[in-house]
């Protein structure tokens, strides 16, 4: 019965330490995306900076609505990469919380079993 215990824990960790892997890949996945997102942001600030540049001085109406328009847009976008930058490192805080839940199982698990092992391995009467 120990023993079906014992094989039970180690079941139990394997499944724990897959979740971890699996938790580590999406985090990764992740990173890139804060990256590219980060960079996208950029890049949308400065060609905001030069359509500045381009509708200073004297323009026509019509083309100062054009370049209105454009920076409107460019400012939503910016806005939308902004809170999606947030959402994203919100998800990797709750990863790294959530993987340092699953490592103390982890080692509690290991303790468990230890004390298991020991017992099956002297032959110690449960009961």
């Amino acid at each position: 019965m120990l023993n079906q215990l014992l094989a039970i824990k180690k079941r139990r960790e394997g499944r724990l330490r897959q979740q971890i892997a699996v938790g580590n890949q999406r985090y990764e996945h992740l990173q890139h995306s804060l990256v590219s997102l980060d960079e996208e942001r950029k890049t949308l600030q400065q060609a905001w900076l030069l359509l500045v540049q381009e509708g200073k001085g004297k323009l026509a109406r019509d083309k100062l609505h054009v370049i209105q328009r454009e920076l409107e847009a460019r400012f939503q976008r910016d806005k939308a990469l902004e809170e999606e930058i947030a959402n994203v490192k919100a998800e990797c805080e709750a990863w790294l919380v959530e993987k340092e839940k699953l490592q103390q199982r982890i080692q509690q698990s290991r303790i468990v079993q230890e004390k298991l092992t020991f017992i099956i391995d002297e032959g110690i009467d449960a009961h």
